[in-house]
């Protein structure tokens, strides 16, 4: 039987789905933690606005994090932030996906993650290692923007997007010279950038975890562990899952992982809290990134082949949080 929240998000995707067409793509600012953000005032609201959050811990008051330095300490964090997402799944949901494996693609020139199944039939997650590096550089200039008010994002986006676009070897990763000097050593601003870096991955995993618990894949029974193919034939599988996860999948595994995310942003405190905002940021990213790519069918970003567009994702992912906001005032 169909659940209030079930039901409130079905209104919700429905009315977005007449409107999504006249939306435009908004460019992500600062948020500040468990943020509430406004329903666009040209639209009906499906629900009443939720009670306001409570102010969070400051940054000032949560120990400070280690700071995440290079591939091998960005997979470790990410094989932890899916360990901390499966436990706030339903049992059921958690049971499908609890020993899946994460293969990462040693490739800087892609940006993806997808969910599939190896030629054995067991499920996998991958990612590539250009992902992780954009995932990083995007946590490492907004902390510096939450905490001192620049605009290295926005530096770091009009610099290696439209190389990144081109698909010639390009990479996301952060450039020197973009973070200050003054502030790129600062132990809080480190530390804050690996709490935006786990909330990224949370939503982004999240989303893929939900590819395979929603049954999208088919392959997920919460059988053993196979390990996951060999990272070196991810490039060719992804030529075979991709055709399988339509822009319907796709846009409930947005939904999904979004709940996901906040559910274990609930019960993280008083440690640094997930919300929505990882999402939108990542999804800020792929707009930016789109732009720069132009909508050509030839567009060598894989992602932007496999994804809706993110001005559709954008306001679903923004009524998925204030959904469950209303679900659970307070929080």
């Amino acid at each position: 039987m169909p659940t209030v929240r079930s039901l409130s998000l079905l209104v919700s995707l429905l009315i977005l789905s007449l409107v999504s067409g006249a939306c435009a793509v908004p460019s992500v600012t600062p948020i500040q933690q468990t943020p509430s953000i406004p329903w666009p005032s040209a639209w009906p609201s499906p629900f009443p606005a939720p009670a306001p959050a409570p102010a969070p811990p400051s940054s000032s008051n949560r120990p400070l994090l280690f700071p995440l330095i290079g591939p091998q300490a960005w997979q470790a964090e990410v094989r932890l932030v899916i360990q901390e997402l499966v436990s706030n799944l339903s049992p059921e949901n958690a049971a499908k996906v609890r020993n899946i494996p994460l293969v990462v693609d040693p490739n800087q020139g892609d940006v993806n993650a997808f969910a599939g199944c190896d030629d054995q039939g067991s499920p996998f997650i991958a990612a590539t290692e250009g992902l992780l590096e954009a995932i990083d550089a995007i946590s490492q200039t907004q902390a510096n923007d939450d905490l001192y008010g620049t605009r290295t994002y926005d530096q770091y986006t009009s610099t290696v997007l439209p190389r990144l676009a081109q698909g010639k070897g390009s990479s996301a990763a952060l450039p020197l010279g973009i973070l200050p000097f003054t502030t790129a050593l600062n132990p809080t601003r480190l530390s804050h950038a690996h709490e935006l870096f786990d909330e990224i991955v949370a939503f982004t995993f999240g989303h893929e975890l939900s590819h395979h618990y929603l049954g999208h894949t088919g392959c997920a029974n919460g059988q053993a562990s196979a390990g996951g193919p060999n990272p070196a034939a991810l490039g060719v599988m992804l030529t075979r899952v991709l055709p399988g996860l339509n822009q319907p999948n796709e846009i409930a595994a947005d939904s999904a992982g979004c709940l996901n995310t906040m559910d274990s942003g609930r019960s993280r405190r008083p440690k640094y809290v997930w919300t929505e905002r990882g999402g939108l940021t990542l999804l800020d990213f792929f707009a930016r990134l789109e732009r720069a790519s132009g909508l050509s069918p030839l567009n060598p970003v894989g992602f932007l082949l496999s994804h809706p567009n993110p001005a559709i994702r954008i306001p679903i992912v923004k009524a998925v949080a204030q959904t469950w906001r209303f679900q659970h005032p307070g929080q």
